[in-house]
């Protein structure tokens, strides 16, 4: 039940929020942890654990298996946090949050380990526990904020929650977990305490929610029509122009279909009384790779760094290295940069199984190490919009990567990119593609993608004209809000293209 489908909109959200508000603070800690999981169960997304074993058992006890795994990690990794236990819980915690993870998007490795455990004489073909039709609803993101939650707890960083109630909540509470932000427990757990709801919060959740479905619905939606229409094409037969107009509006719609859900979460978030970070800061204005990744999916950025990244550096360090930087000096640290390749190798990894992905990561992992060690230097002395240019070809063309269905078909679509087709005889040209609404589309994506509207709307409220400012944005609202209402009621509807991830 994605926030963009008509059952969400016209029934399940009005319903939620009305009962919400009327109850009391305790009343709405448990109403809105019972509404979370009715939105799993409810949603035709996820798969059943029936299909392990054939127990019968639903995906609430995947739910279920979180919440107490890490209640009971979460208290132990705070009473052992100064001993060798500490750590055994901390290793413990991450391969019990991972299996269930590693078991779904990677049920072949899973079925190869399981294997190698259990003896073949035993007669059990393992590889039949391992088939699933989908990945549950949510999962990465539950597993990366688990693991969060018990890391923060062993470093101090937070004290472990004692109540179950509001730990589960943390976990599971719905309008975050489909596809993100990864929430730390820190930025809410003030608001799981005591979720304080007004009405100046509702509107500006409202608001925030209106901008997010607008984007996706809108924009998105249609950008992938042209999107998958001309990468369903062999690349051989596309012309240089349109082989680059696929890679355009793909790139609008991944960045407005991800970023749109995340504005609809955090707004949702607010109507909720809970304050979630910002996830996206328009990335497609950066002038490098780094900045790149401190703009998009912050989140999943900042999570990749905190609990990958900077354990992984310190761990390949020399004696001597944690020696200067203990002393303030930062060194060209090699096994950093070794390390930065790692990370996004990984990212590519759990994005999805195979070189395509492996490739997306690996190729994000080098540059931002050749950033770190000189690359940026060197970039900062171009002229501003030849930095802009880099940061799109270097972000653009690994997309194709990230989009194609094999490695292959994407060194296809990449040699038609660089006017080198595998054919001269083009069956399929830019003009078969663009028509005057996927032209204002386009533009309309281009706009959306920058802070332009953003920026005139703060500078009208600092000036005279703010009551105009104020009238424009609630007029553009509605207009926004009945466009996307006929437009999901005219359309099919399309689910969250990361949705799968």
């Amino acid at each position: 039940m994605p926030f963009n489908s008509p059952l969400f909109l016209f029934l399940f959200l009005p319903l939620v929020l009305g009962c919400y508000w009327l109850l009391r603070a305790n009343g709405r800690i448990w109403f809105l942890l019972g509404v979370s999981l009715l939105y799993f169960a409810a949603s035709n997304v996820f798969t059943s654990f029936s299909e392990i074993g054939k127990t019968g058992s639903s995906f609430l006890l995947l739910l279920l298996y979180y919440i107490v795994a890490n209640y009971l990690f979460g208290l132990s990794a705070e009473k052992y946090r100064d001993s060798f236990w500490g750590k055994v819980v901390v290793w413990l915690s991450i391969a019990m949050n991972l299996l269930p993870l590693i078991c779904y998007r990677y049920p072949g490795v899973a079925a190869m380990a399981a294997q190698g455990i259990i003896p073949s004489s035993t007669g059990v073909n393992i590889a039949d526990y391992f088939k699933f039709s989908y990945l549950p609803l949510g999962l990465s993101f539950l597993t990366f904020q688990a693991i969060a939650y018990v890391l923060d707890v062993y470093r101090d960083e937070i004290d472990a929650q004692k109540n179950p109630l509001l730990l589960s909540l943390f976990l599971v509470l719905f309008p975050k977990i489909t596809a993100g932000p990864i929430i730390r427990y820190s930025e809410v757990a003030e608001d799981l305490a005591d979720p304080k709801v007004s009405a100046d919060k509702f509107a500006m959740g409202a608001r925030r929610f209106v901008i997010g479905l607008g984007k996706k619905v809108l924009l998105a939606d249609t950008l992938a029509l042209t999107a998958n229409q001309i990468f369903s094409v062999p690349a051989a037969e596309l012309s240089p122009s349109a082989a680059w107009l696929g890679l355009i509006t793909y790139s609008l719609q991944l960045y407005l279909d991800f970023s749109g859900y995340s504005d609809m979460a955090i707004g949702l978030g607010r109507m909720f009384g809970f304050t979630f970070q910002e996830n996206f800061n328009y990335p497609y204005i950066s002038r490098s790779l780094t900045e790149f990744w401190r703009r998009w999916h912050i989140s999943l950025s900042t999570w990749l760094r905190d609990y990958m990244f900077i354990p992984l550096s310190y761990a390949l360090m020399s004696d001597s290295v944690r020696q200067k930087i203990a002393q303030g000096r930062y060194p060209t640290n090699y096994r950093s940069l070794f390390s930065i390749v790692m990370v996004f190798t990984a990212c590519g990894l759990w994005h999805g199984v195979g070189w395509n992905f492996i490739v997306w990561g690996m190729l994000h992992g080098v540059v931002l190490a050749l950033e770190s060690l000189w690359l940026s230097r060197v970039i900062k002395k171009w002229w501003v919009p030849l930095q802009h240019v880099y940061l799109l070809l270097i972000v653009m063309l690994p997309w194709v990567f990230f989009r194609a269905s094999s490695f292959s078909e994407a060194v296809d679509y990449l040699r038609t990119l660089a006017g080198f087709p595998a054919t001269t005889v083009f069956h399929y040209d830019l003009r078969m593609y663009i028509d005057s609404t996927e032209l204002l589309v386009l533009i309309a994506g281009v706009v959306a993608s920058t802070p332009i509207v953003r920026n005139i709307s703060d500078h009208l409220r600092k000036t005279e004209h703010h009551a105009i400012g104020a009238f424009c944005e609630i007029a553009g609202m509605v207009f926004v809000l009945m466009l996307s209402f006929c437009s999901i009621a005219s359309s099919t509807f399309t689910p969250f293209l990361y949705q799968k991830f």
